[in-house]
């Protein structure tokens, strides 16, 4: 049976597990502004190549960093596909699904939009990977953000992973019971997935009422002044990143009002 998971976080010791937090949290947002200013995959590349180096440098292996964000690559694909569907009628016709002309723009667009949606996400599962969540609520505290904000990171960050091994011990018990979720009509099967659909719902409100007793019980106060141990700083390496984000980031900004990387055609 699956055990109870606290923290995407895996300890290992590794070049971006050694950053600033601050950095990390700053590359997060680098993606973001990214993915809004360049909208052309042909210019989206530079953000895949990032998030391919922040692997390598985490020492993460493709499978463990592609199954904790399995969810976002089916949004991404099926926008994809959504966004193939519903603009046939611009630009040159590839070929044809069903009748309907697939395009060059349906195509780009698509693959545009999922790329930025699975690139956001991952950014966010490879610095939750690499950072506990300790150093990330820091880091947010350091960077001026409220506390409140900063608390519901850390608990967001805490829960994906208890409720994903909830999931999987109720699904496994639900299949010790004679549930069978492969077989049967789509219909069938989406009643058979609400018999843990419920009690996940019910276990994730529970967990969240044990959260805020703990917090009571220990008399948190979001607004007191807080010290942290140890003093965050920020090392050669990171100014060198964040500059090289910087300067990215205005060179993406003056592409696209010079007319590239925009929507692709």
């Amino acid at each position: 049976m699956a055990s109870i998971g606290i923290t995407l976080y895996n300890g290992e010791d590794s070049s971006l597990a050694r950053l600033d937090p601050r950095t990390k949290l700053l590359w997060i947002l680098w993606v973001f502004a990214m993915i809004i200013v360049v909208l052309d995959p042909r210019y989206q590349s530079i953000i895949i190549v990032t998030v391919m180096m922040a692997i390598i440098a985490g020492n993460l292996g493709l499978k463990s960093v592609f199954k904790a964000g399995q969810f976002g690559v089916y949004v991404g694909l099926i926008s994809w596909l959504l966004w193939i569907f519903f603009l046939p009628d611009q630009g040159q016709p590839i070929f044809h699904i069903l009748g309907r002309p697939v395009t060059n723009v349906g195509v780009m667009t698509g693959l545009s939009v999922a790329i930025r949606v699975m690139t956001i996400l991952f950014a966010f599962v490879i610095v939750a990977m690499t950072t506990p969540i300790r150093s990330i609520i820091t880091g947010l505290y350091r960077m001026r953000v409220s506390t409140v904000f900063a608390m519901v990171i850390g608990m967001i960050l805490r829960m994906i992973p208890q409720l994903q091994a909830e999931h999987s011990v109720i699904v496994e018990a639900q299949r010790s019971r004679g549930i069978d979720f492969e077989h049967g009509s789509i219909l069938q099967r989406l009643r058979r997935h609400m018999s843990y659909a419920i009690p996940l719902t019910v276990r994730s409100l529970k967990i969240v009422n044990e959260m805020g007793i703990a917090m009571d019980s220990r008399a948190f106060d979001p607004y007191a002044k807080r010290t942290f141990q140890p003093e965050l700083q920020f090392k050669n390496v990171d100014w060198l990143l964040l500059g090289a984000m910087t300067l990215t980031l205005i060179a993406s900004i003056l592409l696209r009002i010079a007319g590239y990387a925009g929507v692709p055609t």
